[in-house]
């Protein structure tokens, strides 16, 4: 009898023992399991981001001297206002005629001289369930160029056209024709190009 009463205060213990402090014990392994299953997910993410940029860079240095060039003057990575107006204007002067009123604003310029602060830089998000990292990338803004002229209409097209067939993207956004009896035009011209900004 006294083995039974034993066995029986031996399975009671066992179990308050279980109920008390070993599933305590299980619940927050689990939870640990959990946790480090995001992180080894976070850090394959992280690997291949790492092997993605590899790649990219790779691909970027087997360039040859003037494919760079021509990827720099499509979208470059500063703000040249001058030399794109310079630039515009030797265009212009090819077919007899030059710009007037030229203004080139970059938009992170037109935001500070409208809101007198900086805005805050867009940031590329790679996140897991529980955890996020920021990751810095190049953000693409823009310049507004903006200049009136005078020419004639074929010679103002041609013009238009060698801006279009020019390396660097241009989106034109806004232009006004004002007709007179000399056959000359006068033009209202606006248009956005890019540029790349560093982090």
């Amino acid at each position: 009898m006294n083995r039974n009463i034993t066995a029986t205060i031996l399975i009671i213990l066992a179990v308050g023992i279980y109920l008390t402090v070993t599933k305590k014990m299980l619940d927050e392994s689990k939870a640990v399991q959990v946790v480090n299953a995001q992180y080894l997910s976070a850090m394959d993410s992280a690997d291949q981001l790492i092997s993605g940029r590899d790649k990219v860079l790779k691909d970027y240095n087997n360039l040859s001297l003037s494919d760079k060039e021509r990827l720099n003057k499509m979208i470059p990575n500063t703000v040249d206002n001058i030399r794109l107006v310079i630039d515009l204007n030797n265009v212009a002067q090819q077919h007899g005629f030059s710009l007037k009123n030229i203004r080139a604003v970059a938009a992170s310029q037109a935001a500070k001289s409208s809101s007198g602060s900086a805005q805050s830089a867009p940031v590329q998000q790679v996140s897991t369930q529980t955890t996020s990292t920021n990751i810095a990338a190049p953000v693409l803004d823009t310049v507004t160029v903006s200049f009136s002229v005078s020419a004639p209409y074929l010679q103002f097209i041609s013009f238009l056209q060698d801006l279009e067939a020019d390396l660097r993207i241009m989106d034109l956004t806004h232009m006004t024709l004002s007709a007179n009896d000399t056959g000359t035009y006068d033009y209202s011209v606006e248009f956005r190009t890019y540029w790349l900004r560093s982090q």
